[in-house]
């Protein structure tokens, strides 16, 4: 594995190796797909099984089917996901990453494959009582958050009078909220479509009225269109196929094959 070290990690390496990173994919045989495992629906690492499941595991399957290689998953966390990507420990990283200007900066975000924005999870009995972030924003309020991500970005900006609790294993927050411990999770819509879907305990709140606008893509790093194009080809032909309706119907809805 080629890591790079100083100031510029993320152009060195990029620039470390000559030509394209998807022509040492294809000659390498593998492809090294970074992911956190801990967001749920889109991934999540199964400690019963030991293996990484999803929506974009699956898609990530895919797409190593596509390109003839083999798929092997790195584990990265939401704080460390950049800095792992500039050490190059992994070729692309996936996982209900979100799109926005900051991490632009220095990787490369593709084209989005779904929508999506902030939204609370909460617990069914207080779907009357949190109808708007002024309402959650309050003293007697505690909100559990993951940190490192767009999910602490946006508390961090937003909230400036309730408590908030910062919580390592993001996996552990929905469960937080059902039995108490917290009262709301900020979180992407989706994670809270799903876990409401999953505990009936729990309610998605202001889904179709989001607190932000976002969209999910896969990163990447810079400097390399060959190989950002093939991704970018390669989801294109997924929407036209109808895979990633087949993907939410599975993942997020819970419809099966």
């Amino acid at each position: 594995m080629v890591q790079a070290t100083g100031g510029n990690v993320h152009n060195k390496a990029n620039t470390s190796l000559t030509g394209s990173r998807l022509d040492r994919i294809l000659k390498k045989g593998v492809i090294r797909v970074g992911t956190t495992g801990d967001y749920r629906p889109f991934t999540y690492f199964n400690p019963k099984t030991k293996v990484y499941e999803g929506y974009d595991i699956e898609a990530a399957k895919l797409m190593a089917a596509d390109l003839g290689v083999k798929i092997t998953f790195v584990r990265t966390s939401w704080p460390t996901l950049m800095e792992d990507l500039h050490k190059n420990k992994f070729d692309i990283a996936v996982g209900g990453i979100s799109r926005n200007t900051d991490r632009q900066k220095t990787a490369h975000l593709t084209h989005p494959y779904i929508n999506d924005g902030k939204a609370p999870l909460i617990r069914q009995e207080d779907k009357e009582k949190y109808t708007s972030l002024e309402e959650i924003d309050q003293p007697d309020v505690t909100i559990g958050v993951n940190p490192g991500g767009t999910n602490q970005k946006f508390v961090n900006s937003n909230i400036k009078q309730a408590k908030v609790v910062v919580i390592e294993n993001n996996l552990d927050i929905p469960n937080m909220v059902a039995e108490k411990k917290v009262d709301v999770m900020i979180t992407d819509s989706i994670e809270a479509i799903y876990y409401a879907s999953q505990d009936s305990r729990l309610y998605a709140a202001l889904t179709d009225n989001t607190f932000t606008k976002s969209q999910k893509g896969y990163l990447m790093h810079r400097g390399d269109a060959v190989f950002q194009n093939w991704v970018n080809l390669w989801m294109e032909e997924m929407e036209l196929n109808g895979e990633f309706d087949r993907l939410k119907d599975k993942w997020i809805y819970n419809k099966g094959e």
